[in-house]
């Protein structure tokens, strides 16, 4: 098998790459969850070094049209025990006649010896593989979304046993079932078992089911957080540009039509009302959009359900800024003279979406001189400037900025440190010069009153 391979990467037109054959699936596991807007993916390895020595690179394959969707990736040793795993994505593909091309990420294991076996979970979240089918329909119908992917455990080593199960799906359905692989139904999941799978083997899978919930998309996020020393306050701003990538109007929308069906509608593919997650302990909480301030939201100390102007279907757009304050103390810490860290987080944002462009700027007091910057997740670029706010006299506020690209909401979880020289000198130096420049004001002020304009006419 492995030189039929070879042979068929010799015969295609793109450069092939092939891992040597050095390990067995001895059970592929793979659950699929699709109750969000992106696609979460679990797969449970158990595999065997079949190698005559020990072992400690394993390729997990990965079909070319979800690999340049992958948001994030996990890797660890055991299923249970979190035993991170080193991996990196790898150039080189895999293509073959019949099949689809193969991309690859290079897991690095411990030692395994010959016969040996390993258990590794792999985690990736995928995004924009969702879209609804019909891609129009009436404004009181329900939404099917449409899955594509492979029954098979896609794999560059032969396979014993492999296991998937498609979850969080109501009334779902196969648009082909010509291979005569048929899956188990149970309330929310559809299971299939298979059995001696050849590598590269595969078997499309296009599965349809009833999703009654937006696809909400953030489309650019704007994220400010604004440091203050004076107020001991931490400042976040967002700005969302969003778009729901559900099933469209076919006839367009009908404020009557809508009125009518108003019980119908609130179930239905429509975005009535948005959550967004704050900081806990939040205050001073604002919800505003491209009109002005919007008055149908509930802010929580952690979270605030937004509603807006208007239901958001299926290709439309809603732009809008919420804003909260917290305590620095909570994010600030001193570790040295002079030098301070802030942790933030990466994200608050809208449950269960995904992010295609993200701008995360920390505002530091003027003054500030940036030490270093980390970031959980490394940044597609970083750029440190300069941002002019109120009675800011000199260069401004010292602003770090990090972008980020396709995330999904789960990096909530992870965090941005900024450390920061600002000492009691640059402490000083705004309320002083603000003193000075009112000083100077009031002296001017009395000045003038001293100085006598009125007209008088000749003696």
């Amino acid at each position: 098998m492995r030189l039929l391979t070879l042979l068929l990467c010799i015969v295609s037109t793109v450069v092939c790459f092939v891992p040597p054959q050095t390990w067995e699936n001895v059970v592929v596991s793979r659950a699929v969850d699709l109750s969000k807007s992106y696609v979460l993916e679990e797969y449970a390895l158990q595999v065997r070094n079949i190698d005559s020595k020990p072992n400690g690179v394993y390729y997990f394959a990965v079909p070319n049209f979800m690999y340049e969707k992958i948001s994030t990736v996990s890797v660890i040793q055991g299923k249970d025990a979190f035993k991170p795993l080193e991996y990196e994505f790898v150039e080189q593909s895999s293509d073959s006649a019949n099949g689809p091309v193969v991309n690859y990420i290079k897991i690095q294991t411990p030692p395994v010896a010959p016969k040996s076996t390993l258990l590794v979970t792999v985690v990736l979240t995928v995004t924009n593989v969702l879209e609804p089918l019909p891609a129009k329909i009436g404004i009181t119908e329900q939404q099917s979304l449409l899955f594509s992917s492979f029954k098979k455990s896609l794999s560059a080593y032969h396979t014993k046993k492999s296991l998937l199960k498609l979850k969080g799906i109501t009334e779902a359905k196969e648009l082909n079932e010509a291979d005569g692989i048929k899956g188990e139904a149970t309330s929310k999941a559809l299971v299939y078992e298979m059995e001696d799978i050849s590598p590269f083997e595969s078997s499309p899978l296009s599965l349809l089911y009833r999703h009654l919930k937006p696809l909400m998309k953030v489309n650019k996020l704007k994220r400010g957080i604004w440091v203050s020393h004076w107020g001991d306050s931490l400042q976040f701003v967002e700005e969302y540009q969003t778009t729901n990538e559900a099933a469209g109007l076919e006839s367009g929308f009908s404020r009557a039509d809508y009125m009518m069906n108003k019980e119908i509608v609130t179930s239905s593919h429509a975005a009535l009302a948005l959550e967004l997650e704050m900081e806990d302990g939040a205050f001073d909480v604002y919800y505003t959009d491209l009109v002005g301030n919007v008055s149908t939201s509930l802010a929580l100390s952690d979270k605030i359900f937004i509603r807006p102007r208007f239901p958001i279907y299926g290709g439309w757009h809603y732009n809008f800024t919420v804003g909260w304050t917290n305590k620095l103390g909570n994010y600030l810490k001193k570790v040295g003279d002079d030098e301070y860290t802030v942790k933030v987080p990466l994200l608050n944002g809208i449950p269960g979406t995904s992010l295609d462009d993200v701008e995360v700027s920390v505002y530091l007091p003027e003054g500030s001189q940036v030490v270093g910057v980390e970031s959980d997740i490394p940044p597609e670029s970083e750029e440190v400037g300069y941002e002019l706010s109120y009675f800011d006299l000199g260069n401004g506020h010292t602003r770090v900025t990090l972008h980020y690209s396709n995330l999904i909401d789960s990096v909530k979880q992870l965090s941005i440190l900024v450390k920061y020289k600002y000492g009691f000198r640059e402490f000083m130096t705004k309320p002083l010069n603000v003193a000075k420049y009112v000083f100077i004001a009031l002296l001017a002020y009395l000045a003038l009153s001293k100085v006598d304009i009125t007209l008088k006419a000749k003696k």
